[in-house]
């Protein structure tokens, strides 16, 4: 019974986050998938940076010939260089998302310093807009050949991350099949989440974001479908087999908050209150912990309606941050992800408690 346990958790998880869904920027705690994201991230970078660079380059050109003071454009177009090349060494989001804050700095930088010349040398603005677009046109052999490469790795890279996915959940189901639990249902919803893999790979061939877009909803949504089948496969588990998985899964979920929150921290979001709740939620699925080891069940139920609430208030706060903050796309996702997550979770743990 133990392992059938094991493997409806496995389930759960695997389909419950950010499923097949393709995103290059979605959260992911497996390795090997963000591994994926976050080379399809760099090649994305490569390209437009490159775009920014020669655009840079016609500028300080122009700059020079208006006989304006060039020194500090060159200067921060140096360190966008250095910056560039750091991003191609970098293996995480995080560290990704520091280098990428660097180089907003840095054009935000060089447009002041750009206007500052312009005003000082009464720079004329079309005919700086038609050197960065001759510079662009120069160069559009080799920007073209980046902007093929990026999509070539994130083709590539997002139907990896599918068809591992996909193999991930034949194998869970594979097993439950083992156990005597009858995966017809399973099957086939899975297999309608295969056939999307074909629409997903047109859509990518086309470099069309929003057919991506549009196949990544209907997958999503086929996936929660599997979640559903899969979650009703635990009827036939016995509240103590429940119960374990509930505790097992808020200590998942208080870990990847925590990862989440030091992830806000780096991005200077105040994440005071968010702490004060994870406490909260870390002491409440520790005691649900060892009331559970201590064969006091009831005892584990309380604490896990505890922990429940604290979730519920994470939610709310990270609710609050989406809307009350101006943050990236790629940290709202993040955001928008661990709130999914716990959603999942405060549904899971309804159906016990």
């Amino acid at each position: 019974m133990r392992k059938k346990i094991k493997l409806l958790a496995s389930a759960a998880i695997l389909f419950g986050l950010v499923l097949f869904a393709g995103n290059a920027f979605a959260i992911d705690t497996n390795f090997p998938i963000l591994d994926r994201q976050v080379e399809i991230r760099q090649a994305h970078l490569e390209w437009l940076v490159a775009v920014q660079e020669t655009s840079m380059n016609a500028i300080i050109e122009y700059i020079g010939e208006i006989n304006g003071e060039t020194s500090k454009l060159s200067s921060l177009l140096s360190s966008s260089r250095t910056q560039t090349e750091k991003i191609k060494t970098l293996t995480t989001h995080i560290a990704l998302n520091n280098a990428i804050r660097q180089l907003k700095q840095i054009t935000v930088d060089f447009k002041t310093e750009t206007k500052k010349q312009m005003d000082e040398k009464n720079g004329k603005v079309l005919q700086l807009l038609s050197r960065i677009k001759t510079a662009l046109d120069e160069n559009k052999i080799e920007l073209g050949e980046l902007k093929d490469a990026y999509w070539k790795v994130r083709k590539d890279n997002v139907l990896e991350i599918f068809d591992t996915r996909v193999n991930r959940a034949k194998d869970i189901l594979d097993k439950l099949d083992k156990y005597g639990y009858d995966i017809s249902e399973a099957q086939k919803k899975l297999g309608e989440i295969e056939n999307k893999r074909s629409d997903l790979e047109e859509a990518l061939g086309k470099k069309d974001n929003n057919a991506i877009h549009q196949t990544r909803i209907e997958i999503l949504n086929l996936s929660k479908e599997l979640v559903q089948i899969v979650r009703d496969l635990q009827v036939k588990i016995p509240q103590k087999a429940k119960i374990r998985y509930r505790v097992g899964l808020g200590e998942r979920v208080v870990e990847r908050t925590e990862i989440i929150i030091s992830e806000l921290e780096t991005l200077g979001i105040d994440v005071a209150e968010l702490k004060e709740i994870h406490k909260k939620a870390e002491a409440d699925s520790k005691e649900a912990r060892d009331k559970f080891t201590a064969g006091d069940l009831e005892g584990a139920v309380e604490s896990l309606k505890k922990l429940k609430a604290d979730f519920i208030e994470l939610k709310e706060v990270y609710k609050e941050l989406i809307f009350g903050e101006e943050l990236s796309e790629e940290t709202e996702t993040m955001l928008e992800s661990t709130m999914n997550s716990i959603d999942s979770a405060v549904k899971e743990m309804d159906s016990t408690l």
